[in-house]
C-alpha cells in the first residue's frame, strides 16, 4: 500500500488538522487502510518520521458511521486495541502500532478509523504572531462479517435545473466510490452536459446525495440524464428523462 504523501501540505488535506501552538512535522502512514476479518484479528500500521527533529504522536480508534445526507461521523468506541496510544520517533525513523479487534461483525461490517495524531511540540511554539498546525491522519480500519454482500442504487432527481443523484448503499460491505458523474444527452445522443466530482467511502447501509446545476442555455435541449459512479467491483448507475417543466 501507498504511504501517505510527505508533505504537510497535502497531508492537511487528505487529514482534518488542527491548529495549536507547535510545529507541523512531515511523517509517513503505511498502510492506508486496514481490512480485519474473523481470520485476520490483528494488523500492524507504520509510522515513518520524514522529518530532521524528533516527533510526538498519540493513536485514538473512533467507530465511524455515516448520517442520512452521507456525511462521516465519530463516536468514542471500546471495539478495537491497540498499542502503543502515545510514542515518540527520531528522525528518519518508524514506529509500528498494532491494532486488532475485540468485537466480531455478525450481520454488516464495522468500521472505524485509527487516527494518528501528531502532538505539538510546546518547547518550540512559535512567536505571537505565528501559528502551527498539528496534522492527524485517519487510517480507515474495516471489520468484515463472516458472510459478504455487495448491493447498491443509484436514483436521480430533477428540480428547476437542480439534479440530485442519491447512491445507496444497500449492501452490509462499504465500497469507494472512484467518481459521480453526470452527463446530459441532447435528441441525437450527443452530451451537451458533462460534470464530474470525486467520490468517497460510502459504508454499509449508507446514502449520499450529489447535487449538479444544469446551465440555463444547455437544460431545454437535454432529453436523457445519465449518472455514473464506479465502485470497487460494482457500478452504480441511473438514467432519467428530462421533461420541459424540469428547467423552468
Amino acid at each position: 500500500m501507498p504511504k501517505l504523501a510527505r508533505s504537510a501540505a497535502l497531508a492537511a488535506a487528505l487529514a482534518a488538522a488542527v491548529a495549536i501552538p507547535g510545529h507541523a512535522g512531515n511523517f509517513g502512514v503505511s498502510p492506508i487502510r486496514v481490512e480485519l476479518d474473523g481470520a485476520t484479528k490483528s494488523a500492524l500500521i507504520t509510522v515513518t518520521n520524514d522529518d530532521s527533529k524528533p516527533l510526538a504522536f498519540q493513536a485514538r480508534a473512533l467507530a465511524w458511521t455515516q448520517d442520512e445526507g452521507g456525511a462521516d461521523r465519530y463516536t468514542e468506541t471500546s471495539d478495537l486495541v491497540y498499542f502503543p496510544q502515545q510514542f515518540k520517533i527520531a528522525p528518519n525513523e518508524s514506529r509500528v502500532v498494532r491494532i486488532g479487534h475485540k468485537v466480531p461483525a455478525v450481520q454488516a461490517e464495522k468500521t472505524y478509523r485509527l487516527f494518528i495524531e501528531e502532538l505539538a511540540d510546546t518547547a518550540r511554539a512559535p512567536s505571537q504572531t505565528g501559528i502551527a498546525v498539528t496534522l492527524r491522519f485517519g487510517v480507515p480500519v474495516f471489520l468484515r462479517p463472516a458472510s459478504a454482500r455487495s448491493g447498491a442504487d443509484a436514483q436521480l432527481s430533477v428540480t428547476a435545473r437542480n439534479v440530485r443523484a442519491l447512491l445507496k448503499n444497500s449492501g452490509n460491505v462499504h465500497f469507494r466510490l472512484a467518481s459521480v458523474r453526470l452527463v446530459g444527452l441532447g435528441p441525437g445522443g450527443e452530451a451537451l452536459f458533462d460534470q464530474s466530482v470525486d467520490g468517497w467511502y460510502l459504508l454499509a447501509g449508507a446514502q449520499r446525495p450529489y447535487a449538479f446545476t444544469l446551465p440555463a442555455e444547455v437544460c431545454p435541449r437535454v432529453r436523457l440524464l445519465r449518472v455514473e459512479a464506479p465502485a470497487e467491483k460494482i457500478l452504480l448507475r441511473a438514467e432519467r428523462q428530462l421533461e420541459p417543466e424540469d428547467c423552468r
